[in-house]
C-alpha cells in the first residue's frame, strides 16, 4: 500500500510505501498506535486516521528523527491509502475473473484507488496475456 499525505498547507505531495518499513520501525508503529502489525495493515487499506498517520510518521522519522508522534498531527482529509503497482497487477487478475458486465465498474475503482492509475491498463494487458512458457533463465535448476 502506498499512503497519500497531501498537506492543505500547500506543501509538495508525499508517497509512502509500506512495504518500505523496517521491523523495528513496525515496532514502534506498534508501541505508539496501540495496534498489533496486521490491525495497521488492514487499517491502511481501510484508510483508518491511526494507522495512516502511524506509517507516515515513522517513515517521515528517516528524515526528521526527532519527530515525535504529537508534532505529526495531519488531518484526516490529508491522508488516503493506495494500492501499489504489484497491487494493482493482483486486482487485475481477480476483475478479469469476473463477468464482463462488472468489469467496467471494477477497472474504474482500480484506477480510483491506484497510486498509479496509468499502471492499471498494463496490469490488465499483463493479466489478460496466456501465461509464459518456462525457459531455461526462468525455469528452477537442479543442484
Amino acid at each position: 500500500m502506498i499512503i497519500i499525505y497531501t498537506p492543505e498547507d500547500g506543501t509538495p505531495e508525499r508517497r509512502f510505501d509500506m512495504r518500505a518499513v523496517r521491523t523495528s520501525e513496525a515496532q514502534i508503529v506498534e508501541r505508539t498506535t496501540d495496534m498489533k502489525w496486521s490491525a495497521i495493515k488492514l487499517g491502511v487499506r481501510d484508510d483508518d486516521p491511526t494507522a495512516l498517520r502511524g506509517i507516515a510518521w515513522v517513515l517521515l522519522k528517516r528524515e526528521q528523527p526527532s519527530l515525535r508522534w504529537s508534532e505529526f498531527d495531519p488531518l484526516t482529509s490529508e491522508l488516503a491509502s493506495r494500492f501499489d503497482e504489484r497491487e494493482v497487477q493482483l486486482v487485475a487478475v481477480d476483475i478479469l475473473a469476473l463477468p464482463a458486465k462488472q468489469q467496467p465498474q471494477a477497472i474504474t475503482e482500480l484506477r480510483m484507488y491506484a497510486a498509479d492509475p496509468a499502471c492499471v491498463d498494463v496490469a490488465l494487458k499483463e493479466a489478460a496475456e496466456p501465461p509464459k512458457e518456462a525457459t531455461a533463465e526462468t525455469s528452477p535448476t537442479d543442484g
